[in-house]
C-alpha cells in the first residue's frame, strides 16, 4: 500500500499547488524553486531516518506532496504565455492592430462535429498579422462549416479573431479546453488547404492511421444501425458523443446513467476479458496477454485517449501485464497507479470531473463491492434452499450491488458538480446494466465484420440494436418519472463533504473492527514531524508574503455598493470603498482575500475598515489627497479627477485615475451620472485600460459618452444588471467580459499586459 498512500500526497501536493495558484501565492512569474528545496530536505530527512520507518515514511510522503505542487506549478490551468506561444496574442492585446490574424499549422486531434460546425484542434506553427509573420507554438480550437471536412494532419490556413474561450453562466468553457492544453479560440474563420510543411513523423503517421480507422468505423455504424442506435453506438464503442440527441443525453444525465455512453472501465474490462478468453484459448494466458496489453493501449489511442479512458486503461493494460509476468494484479494499487501516471503526464486532470468519477466509481467497486455482495450471500443461502433458485436470484441481484458500490462513492461528487439528485438513478442502472455487455461485444463484432465486408456488419449490428433500444427505453421512460431528479440546491456544496467524511468515517471503523489500531507517536517523534512540517510552513509563509511583482486590482461585490483591494507590486495594500452599501461587511469581504502572514492593508480610502484595520492610513475620498498624485508604489500614482453629488442626499460621488505603466482604470467602478459628466468636463485624455461597469443593484452604469471617451480595451460587465437599451448595444458589440453578479474580479497587471481572474464561491477561474 506504500504507493498508495505516497500517490495519495502526490495528489494533495497538486491540489496544494492549485490552491496557492488560486490565493495569488503562485503565478507566471514567481519561482518555484522552494517546492525543489522543500523536496530535497524531505528527502535528506529520508537518510536520517532509516532505522525508524514511521518517520522515514512521513518524510517520503512530504517528498511526494511538495513534487505534486512543483509538477502543478510547472503546468498550471491558467495561461503563462511568452511570444512564442499564439495564445499571448489572443484578444488582440498585444497587436498594434486588430485581433484579426492569420495561422498557419496542422489538424492535431479528431475533428469534432457540432451542429452545423466541424471543431478542429490546430497546432498552429505561424502567426501573420498584416505584413509580419512570426514563428508561434500553442494549439487553437478552430470551428469551420461542415463542408469542405479535413481530416487529422490537414495544414491550414485560417484567418479571424484569435479569443480566449468565454466562460458560461453554468459552464467554465475556459477552464474545460485549458485541462486540454488549449487557450486560445477561433469562431467560424476563414480557411483554406495548403500543401508544404514539414512531413509528418511516424507518431503522425500511427495517429492518422488511427483516427482514419475510427472515421471509417464512425460511419459503418451510421450506415447499419438507425437513430438513435447510431449515435449511442458511436459514443459507447468509439467515444463520439456529437451525434446523440440533446433530449436523450438529457435523459441520461437526469436518470445518472451517463457514464455508460462514455468510454470508461467497462468496456476496456469487457474488451480486455473478451480477448483474453480469445486468444487464451489459442496461445494460453501468458502468451495472449503480451497481444492483449498492446490491444489495450490501441483502442484507448482509437477512442480518444479520454481521461476517464486513459484510467481505464493504464489499469486494463497493468492487468493484462501483471498475467504476462505471472503476478496477481492488485486492483487498489492499478489504481492509484494510473492516477500517478496520468497526473504526472497532465496535472490538470485532478479537476477534471470525468477523470474523478471513473477513478471514484472503481474505488467504489473496490472497497464496498464485496461488503455489500457477503451479507447478501448469506441471506439467500438461508432464505432460499433451492440452488437454481438462489443463482437466478444472485445473478439479478448482482448489478444492484455492483452499481451500488459504486454510486456510494460517486453520488456526493454528482450532487457537488450538478446540485441535483437523482432519485431513480439506482433503479435504472440495475434495469440497464445487463444490456452494456451485449451491446460491447455485438458492436465491437459488428465493427470488425462491417469493416471487412458491410452486409455481414448490417447482419451482426442486429444484436447491438435490439439492446441499444431497449437502453434508450429504458432511460426515457426513467426521465418522465415525476420527481426523478430533486434539485439540491445550496444544500449541494455542504451535503457533499459530509458525505465523504462519513464515508471516510465507516471506513475507519471498520479497520478498527479488524483489529487496527491507531498508535499516538511519542514525543520523540512529534518533534521529528514538527521539524518535518516546519519548513512546508515556512514555504506557504514565503508564497503567501511574497509580491509577485505585478498590480492587483481585486473587486469585490456586495448589496448596493463594491469595494476594491489594490496590491501593488512590492506588497503594499490599500482598500477603497464606494461608499455605498455595507462597507464594513465590504471590509470583512475584503480579509478572506487576504492571503499570507499578513491579512490587513497599509491604506484606506473611506470609511470602512477601520476596526479591522487599525493601524491602516484612513483618507476621506471627499478631502483632497495628500498630494496631486499620490504615489502608492514605485510606478504607481492615483489621481484625484472629481467629485459629485450622489444619488442620495448627503452623499457624494467621487473618483481617482490609478496608472501603472501602461495600464489606467478609473476607480470606483460606481460612479453616478454626474460624477461621469464631471469626469468629462475636464477635458483631460482619458486612455483607460480597463473599465469595470457597476453590478446589480448598485444603480451605476458607464454612459456612451464615458466609453466612447475612456475607449477602453477591456470592459467588465457584470451579469444580472439592467442598463439602459443604447448602453447594453453599445457592450454587446465590444470587447466585454461577462462575469457573474457575485463574482468577486481580479484584474492583474504588469504595466504592459493584463490578466482576467474571477471566482465565485468556489474559487478562481
Amino acid at each position: 500500500m506504500t504507493l498508495v498512500y505516497l500517490t495519495l500526497a502526490w495528489l494533495a501536493g497538486i491540489a496544494l499547488g492549485q490552491w496557492f495558484w488560486a490565493q495569488g501565492w503562485l503565478s507566471c512569474a514567481a519561482a518555484r524553486w522552494p517546492f525543489g528545496i522543500l523536496a530535497g530536505l524531505a528527502a535528506l530527512a529520508i537518510l536520517f531516518l532509516r532505522r525508524q520507518p514511521r518517520l522515514a515514511f512521513a518524510a517520503a510522503a512530504l517528498v511526494a506532496l511538495s513534487l505534486g505542487a512543483w509538477r502543478y506549478s510547472a503546468h498550471p490551468l491558467a495561461a503563462c504565455p511568452t511570444p512564442a506561444d499564439v495564445a499571448y496574442y489572443n484578444d488582440g492585446q498585444r497587436l498594434a492592430s486588430p485581433a484579426w490574424v492569420t495561422l498557419e499549422g496542422t489538424v492535431a486531434g479528431y475533428p469534432e462535429p457540432r451542429d452545423a460546425q466541424i471543431q478542429y484542434r490546430l497546432r498552429v506553427e505561424t502567426l501573420t498579422v498584416g505584413e509580419e509573420t512570426r514563428p508561434v507554438r500553442g494549439d487553437v480550437l478552430v470551428r469551420l462549416a461542415r463542408t469542405p471536412a479535413y481530416h487529422y494532419g490537414a495544414r491550414l490556413r485560417v484567418s479571424g479573431l484569435l479569443q480566449t474561450a468565454p466562460i458560461y453562466e453554468d459552464f467554465d468553457y475556459r477552464t474545460y479546453l485549458a485541462r486540454q492544453g488549449i487557450y486560445s479560440i477561433m469562431e467560424r474563420p476563414y480557411a483554406v488547404s495548403v500543401d508544404g510543411g514539414q512531413k509528418p513523423g511516424a507518431w503522425s503517421s500511427f495517429l492518422a492511421l488511427l483516427y482514419g480507422l475510427r472515421s471509417r468505423g464512425e460511419s459503418l455504424l451510421d450506415h447499419v444501425l438507425p437513430e438513435p442506435a447510431a449515435a449511442l453506438a458511436n459514443g459507447m464503442l468509439l467515444g463520439i458523443q456529437s451525434g446523440i440527441p440533446r433530449e436523450l443525453y438529457d435523459a441520461f444525465n437526469a436518470t445518472g446513467v451517463s457514464h455508460v455512453i462514455v468510454i470508461s472501465g467497462a468496456n476496456i474490462a469487457l474488451l480486455s476479458g473478451a480477448l483474453m478468453a480469445v486468444a487464451g484459448r489459442l496461445l494460453g494466458k501468458r502468451r495472449a496477454a503480451w497481444l492483449v496489453a498492446p490491444a489495450v493501449v490501441l483502442y484507448v489511442l482509437l477512442v480518444g485517449a479520454a481521461p476517464a479512458a486513459a484510467r481505464a486503461g493504464v489499469m486494463g493494460f497493468l492487468y493484462v501485464i501483471a498475467i504476462a509476468i505471472g503476478r496477481r494484479s492488485l486492483p487498489m494499487i492499478s489504481l492509484f497507479a494510473s492516477a500517478l501516471f496520468l497526473t504526472l503526464l497532465n496535472p490538470l486532470l485532478l479537476g477534471d470531473l470525468g477523470f474523478q468519477l471513473s477513478a471514484l466509481s472503481t474505488l467504489g467497486l473496490i472497497l464496498f463491492a464485496s461488503p455489500l455482495q457477503k451479507p447478501w450471500t448469506t441471506f439467500l443461502e438461508r432464505k432460499v434452499p433451492a440452488d437454481a433458485i438462489r443463482q437466478a436470484i444472485a445473478l439479478l441481484t448482482d448489478g444492484l450491488i455492483l452499481t451500488l458500490a459504486a454510486q456510494i462513492t460517486t453520488l456526493p461528487l454528482l450532487i457537488y458538480a450538478f446540485g441535483r439528485l437523482s432519485l431513480i438513478s439506482l433503479l435504472t442502472n440495475v434495469l440497464i446494466l445487463p444490456a452494456q455487455p451485449p451491446i460491447m461485444l455485438g458492436g465491437l463484432l459488428t465493427l470488425a465484420g462491417g469493416l471487412l465486408w458491410e452486409p455481414l456488419g448490417r447482419l451482426l449490428a442486429t444484436l447491438p440494436w435490439l439492446f441499444l433500444t431497449y437502453t434508450t427505453w429504458i432511460v426515457r421512460l426513467s426521465a418522465s418519472v415525476p420527481l426523478a431528479v430533486v434539485d439540491t440546491g445550496i444544500l449541494a456544496h455542504s451535503l457533499a463533504p459530509a458525505i465523504y467524511a462519513l464515508l471516510a468515517g465507516i471506513l475507519l471503523l471498520r479497520k478498527l473492527a479488524a483489529g487496527g489500531y491507531i498508535a499516538l507517536p511519542s514525543r520523540r517523534r512529534t518533534l521529528w514531524l514538527a521539524g518535518l512540517a516546519l519548513p512546508l510552513w515556512l514555504v506557504t509563509g514565503l508564497f503567501a508574503g511574497r509580491p509577485d511583482g505585478r498590480l492587483h486590482i481585486t473587486y469585490l461585490p456586495g448589496p448596493g455598493g463594491e469595494a476594491a483591494l489594490i496590491s501593488t507590486p512590492t506588497g503594499r495594500r490599500l482598500f477603497l470603498w464606494d461608499g455605498k452599501g455595507d462597507g464594513d461587511a465590504l471590509a470583512r469581504a475584503t480579509t478572506r482575500v487576504l492571503g499570507g502572514l499578513r491579512p490587513s492593508v497599509d491604506v484606506v480610502i473611506g470609511r470602512a475598515g477601520a476596526r479591522l484595520w487599525p493601524s491602516a492610513q484612513i483618507i476621506d475620498p471627499l478631502a483632497p489627497l495628500p498630494a496631486p498624485a499620490m504615489g502608492l508604489d514605485s510606478g504607481i500614482t492615483l489621481t484625484p479627477l472629481v467629485a459629485a453629488p450622489g444619488p442620495a442626499p448627503g452623499r457624494s460621488d467621487w473618483s481617482v485615475m490609478l496608472a501603472y505603466g501602461n495600464y489606467r482604470t478609473i476607480l470606483p467602478s460606481t460612479l453616478g451620472p454626474e460624477a461621469q459628466a464631471g469626469l468629462l468636463s475636464l477635458g483631460q485624455p482619458l486612455n483607460i485600460t480597463v473599465v469595470k461597469a457597476g453590478g446589480p443593484g448598485t444603480g451605476a452604469w458607464p454612459s456612451i459618452a464615458l466609453l466612447e471617451a475612456t475607449d477602453p480595451q477591456l470592459i467588465i460587465w457584470p451579469e444580472g444588471t439592467t442598463y439602459p437599451p443604447d448602453v447594453a448595444a453599445w457592450l454587446a458589440v465590444h470587447r466585454v467580459a461577462r462575469v457573474p453578479a457575485d463574482a468577486t474580479v481580479e484584474v492583474v497587471s504588469d504595466g504592459e499586459r493584463l490578466w482576467l481572474k474571477q471566482w465565485s464561491g468556489t474559487g478562481p477561474r
